[in-house]
């Protein structure tokens, strides 16, 4: 499960660095839209950009509820695994 982690962390690394550059080393527990300073134009790029380097589609439900990075990359994860036909956690 590791590398799953570490793919999803990567690609919401490598999304920072497409959509807010100046956000790269942003607390993944900070609120995206509030403390991070994330509009919703740069949330939907960075999940975007994320669906592409993954090759999942993020449902909007899932959006709605997360708010930090950390919570994204915990859905994320699930769906990476159940698409690769592993369990979920």
């Amino acid at each position: 499960m590791g590398d799953i982690q570490d793919q999803v962390n990567e690609a919401i690394t490598q999304a920072l660095v497409a959509t807010a550059p100046d956000r790269v080393g942003l607390d993944r527990d900070m609120p995206l839209s509030t403390a991070a300073g994330l509009d919703s134009v740069q949330i939907m790029n960075l999940v975007m950009e994320i669906e592409d380097t993954l090759d999942i589609s993020v449902p909007v439900d899932v959006l709605a509820d997360t708010h930090t990075l950390n919570e994204l990359a915990q859905e994320l994860t699930k769906m990476v695994q159940s698409k690769a036909g592993g369990t979920s956690v």
